[in-house]
């Protein structure tokens, strides 16, 4: 079968994205402590959009996914709460001279950018989106060299989850990186008890390796300013599994 978009099916992406109380944490005392704007980018369905808006901060969603925004709003009516929301591409979008506090970019969604003009692109929008004080954070895995050389022909059992109406789901991926454009090619292969690989998507995924981050970030017009190795506001180490980048005009 063809592979498929992950963001299509937003009742899936959920269950590979459960809450993650430590990251939402962070991500709202960052918020709190700029001001009351925040741009959550990326949001997909509003898994930090909405606890952003529950905290009492004046909060836009914005993703590229049509499919993903509608089950944003669908969870935000649910829980009470009144996020704007925003159709983009983050690698050139324009809010119509809005400025925020805060830009988010959580959940690794910094690395669906692959090109030196998609990095340029997208930490020039942000700067034309932020407040003079205002700030970028976002976080990204930290390249892992066993997992880079991993063998692209052997399926890794990487997770179970139980679907409300197809039940228990196994999820299985491959994996196959491209040195040169520093891409790692991943299949997600989806099977329930049922049918075997009823759903196969792409994500292939932008290695950002620590001393070039700043580089990239500069590309655009923005300085680091701080940067953690997990959400608890650790330093980065060589045992870091992620780089949290705070960001800066």
């Amino acid at each position: 079968m063809e592979p498929n978009s992950l963001y299509d099916r937003p009742d899936l992406y959920d269950l590979m994205a459960p809450p993650n109380a430590m990251l939402e944490r962070f991500y709202v005392e960052i918020a709190r402590e700029r001001g009351r704007r925040v741009l959550d980018l990326a949001c997909g369905s509003g898994r930090l959009t909405i606890p952003l808006a529950q905290a009492g901060l004046e909060v836009v969603g914005a993703d590229l996914s049509s499919a993903m925004l509608e089950r944003a709003r669908n969870h935000a009516r649910a829980q009470s709460v009144e996020p704007g929301f925003a159709q983009v591409d983050m690698r050139d979008f324009d809010l119509g001279g809005r400025t925020f506090d805060t830009i988010i970019v959580a959940m690794n969604s910094v690395l669906h950018l692959h090109s030196l003009d998609d990095f340029k692109g997208f930490f020039g929008s942000v700067g034309k989106h932020l407040s003079p004080n205002g700030r970028l954070v976002f976080d990204a895995f930290l390249p892992n060299i066993a997992m880079l050389n991993a063998d692209p022909d052997k399926r890794e059992l990487i997770g179970t989850v139980v679907h409300d109406d197809l039940g228990m789901i196994t999820i299985e991926e491959t994996a196959r990186y491209d040195p040169l454009a520093q891409v790692r090619h991943v299949e997600w292969y989806w099977s329930s008890e049922t049918e075997t690989d009823f759903w196969r998507v792409k994500l292939p995924m932008r290695s950002i390796f620590p001393q070039e981050m700043p580089l990239l970030i500069a590309s655009g017009g923005l300085g680091l300013i701080a940067r953690f190795g997990d959400f608890d506001h650790s330093p980065l180490t060589a045992g870091s599994m992620r780089q949290i980048c705070l960001c800066g005009l």
